[in-house]
């Protein structure tokens, strides 16, 4: 698949992750909790997701060249709740304006490792972004929409290619430990080797038999695992299982 058809299959995830996120928002109240995040109520919610969508929009709209670029007046006042979604939808609209419109060669920065063509970078960024909220605002009614097996592979792969290498996440281990991730209803699979530097990540089985603990479960479940939207229950899960409990313990994902 080239980079034009995986911004195409970006984009279209985010828009319904957008649209799936704003009705479970609007049916659960700008009070409910969050119990996925937990001090959070749905406003709380909404107002990141709007103020990412903002953010991300001068970014690829200006095509900016660093995160200090942003203005620091860019996101306005903030709405009141009989708003909260009508602004959180105009926002969404406004990312997937600019992500339509942009050009091939878009010059914006990027920053993660491993990061596809900056254009497509940004709406893939985008979309499993507001999936995993979405997943947040649904778990305000105690829902879950299902996502589907190649949305959440390469949502993994965004992860443990992407967020995971980069050199100031705190994930290490001394002695050197190693984590294997395979899944079940997808070909995808990766091999973490985690020790006193920078993770790293290599695709495909490589030798998971030997890793010190081994995931295996579907691309959904997985996903949601190591973002810390669900527990270990229907996974499979081999060897050192504290090897998997350090990886959630020390991942905390930001942009920077």
């Amino acid at each position: 698949m080239d980079a034009a058809t995986d911004r195409a299959a970006h984009l279209d995830s985010l828009e319904r992750e957008g649209r799936l996120l704003a009705a479970a928002a609007r049916e659960a109240g700008p009070a409910a909790a969050v119990p996925t995040c937990p001090g959070w109520t749905v406003r709380d919610l909404v107002l990141h997701q709007g103020e990412v969508h903002r953010w991300a929009t001068i970014v690829v709209r200006d095509a900016l060249p660093k995160p200090s670029a942003v203005p620091a007046d860019h996101l306005g006042a903030l709405p009141d709740d009989a708003h909260l979604i009508e602004w959180f939808e105009a926002g969404h609209a406004d990312i997937l304006a600019a992500l339509r419109a942009a050009p091939d060669d878009l010059g914006s920065f990027r920053f993660l490792a491993d990061a596809p063509p900056a254009a497509t970078f940004w709406a893939r960024r985008q979309a499993h972004e507001t999936e995993v909220h979405r997943v947040d605002a649904e778990s305000a009614l105690g829902t879950l929409t299902r996502i589907e097996p190649d949305r959440a592979a390469d949502g993994v792969d965004e992860l443990l290619t992407g967020f995971i290498p980069r050199p100031h996440m705190l994930l290490r281990a001394d002695p050197p430990q190693t984590l294997a991730i395979a899944l079940t209803d997808h070909p995808g699979a990766w091999h973490l080797t985690i020790g006193d530097g920078p993770v790293l990540t290599a695709r495909g089985e490589g030798p998971a038999a030997a890793a010190d603990c081994t995931v295996r479960g579907t691309a959904a479940d997985v996903h949601l695992l190591l973002w810390n939207r669900r527990g270990t229950e229907s996974l499979d899960i081999t060897g050192d299982a504290g090897v998997l409990h350090r990886f959630r313990e020390q991942v905390q994902i930001s942009w920077g």
